[in-house]
């Protein structure tokens, strides 16, 4: 078990001195998983990508929290505030960037889970990046490109296959229990 501390003083007018104590959970490195990735939409099944994204953003193990910075300016110079991040601020991406980047079955289904988002009142797209973890995030799909921009396909498909680079943006809202 490891143990960490951490302590300040911070004077601010004339207050009295408050401590806090907060548990933080350091976790040791994880290997990276063999898996390919998944999606599993409520209404329109499962899907396994045939081949992972090359890259990733965002997720190593589990989701990349960044911290909340906050500043404002004060008569005196400026007050700066640090907040532990949450689960729900993180964007993740998936990209697959070679020039031939994915089979066009591949992008349809990417496409239809984004047309048809479920209502987040009953259900989420489930996100399981097994190429880097065992955890599974419900996610909202943001956004899908093709070549650099919105989806416009036909100057892009050859053959049944798609030019990259080909890029999957999600928001997490929770994790999968």
């Amino acid at each position: 078990m490891t143990i960490l501390t951490s302590s300040a003083t911070i004077a601010v007018g004339d207050g009295a001195t408050a401590v806090d104590s907060v548990q933080l959970t350091v976790l040791p490195a994880v290997s990276v998983s063999s898996g390919r990735g998944r999606l599993v939409h409520p209404s329109l099944g499962t899907y396994d990508y045939v081949r992972g994204p090359d890259e990733w953003t965002n997720i190593d193990g589990d989701a990349i929290i960044p911290p909340i910075w906050a500043s404002t300016k004060t008569l005196l110079g400026s007050a700066n505030t640090l907040f532990v991040g949450n689960l729900r601020d993180v964007t993740v991406e998936e990209r697959w960037t070679q020039s031939v980047a994915a089979e066009i079955d591949h992008v349809r289904t990417l496409l239809a889970f984004w047309m048809n988002p479920p209502d987040p009142s009953l259900a989420y797209v489930e996100w399981y990046p097994t190429y880097t973890s065992s955890l599974g995030f419900k996610v909202i799909i943001v956004s899908v490109t093709v070549g650099g921009k919105e989806v416009t396909l036909s100057s892009l498909v050859h053959q049944g296959w798609v030019r990259g680079p080909i890029v999957l943006r999600m928001k997490i809202a929770g994790r999968v229990e």
